[in-house]
């Protein structure tokens, strides 16, 4: 790590732990021992996340024929991984939620992001067949790969505020502009905070290297759509004329992933026609 956001890091209280719920469940679903009955026991714990699972459950997205009415039903159709992206996704957002402070960065606009992220990486993995990446897996780390961000935006404040200002004067892309101006970048915070959450390999390597996807061996594949799909999110929201540029697309990332540029646009025609169904995923974040 480097040495001054180690420094720095070592000075914050109250930094942020993964819930026991989450975090026993990413044990769970690697057990081969365990069952339905296990993994709802475990969520239906927590009542307000039930009731946000079984609203998402239960959504176009999912496209499940019958109504979904309880944890057990919703573990048994969907799957032990759909529910773990679920409890993860969901317990990360309330760890971090809204900002009220009248900062310029829109932590709201910011979880949308996350959210067109993470569907654009789980159509990038069916799109390449799934040989590089789990589509699921894929959603998950889309969610989760600027993780890095909301943690500078809570904790280390300044710097992510100088860092911003400088990507939009300058305009360049805030990832370069973190290393210009700090000498470190968010996903050096996501390596860091992954560590303490104990996340899987197959999520946490390249939520990490996300901007580096060649670097991500052996999960150039999975690294390489979430970096496609953070390049291709740029495309589908409402540019902010004060928010530097996009990062740019490398398009070596592309064979380990699986795919080539023609496949780029059938992406995009395709993320247009699923985008309504995230809204309850929209809603759930402000």
């Amino acid at each position: 790590m480097n040495p001054q956001l180690r420094d720095k890091i070592e000075r914050i209280s109250n930094l942020p732990t993964l819930p026991q719920v989450a975090s026993r469940l990413l044990e769970m679903v690697n057990d081969t021992e365990t069952n339905a009955a296990d993994v709802a026991s475990l969520v239906s714990q927590d009542v307000s996340l039930s009731a946000k699972i079984l609203r998402l459950a239960n959504s176009a997205f999912y496209g499940t024929p019958r109504s979904i009415s309880t944890i057990q039903t919703a573990v048994v159709r969907l799957g032990f991984k759909v529910i773990n992206t679920l409890v993860l996704s969901l317990t990360v957002f309330d760890m971090f939620p809204v900002s009220r402070r009248a900062v310029r960065f829109d932590r709201k606009a910011f979880w949308h992001h996350c959210v067109r992220c993470g569907l654009l990486a789980k159509i990038l993995a069916q799109r390449g067949g799934g040989r590089a990446a789990e589509p699921e897996e894929a959603f998950c780390a889309g969610l989760l790969h600027d993780i890095g961000k909301v943690v500078m935006e809570q904790y280390l404040h300044e710097d992510f505020t100088a860092a911003l200002e400088y990507a939009r004067q300058q305009q360049k892309a805030y990832c370069t502009a973190e290393v210009e101006t700090l000498g470190y970048s968010h996903t050096d915070v996501a390596a860091w905070l992954i560590s303490r959450w104990d996340l899987p390999d197959t999520l946490s390597v390249p939520i990490t290297h996300h901007h580096a996807p060649l670097d991500a061996d052996p999960f150039e594949g999975m690294a390489g759509i979430c970096h496609c799909a953070d390049f291709l999110c740029y495309g589908t929201e409402i540019a902010d004329p004060d928010a530097g540029v996009p990062p740019p697309l490398s398009e070596a990332s592309l064979a380990p992933a699986r795919l080539s540029p023609d496949d780029l646009e059938p992406v995009r025609e395709r993320f247009a026609q699923e985008l309504e169904k995230m809204s309850p995923f929209f809603e759930l974040v402000g």
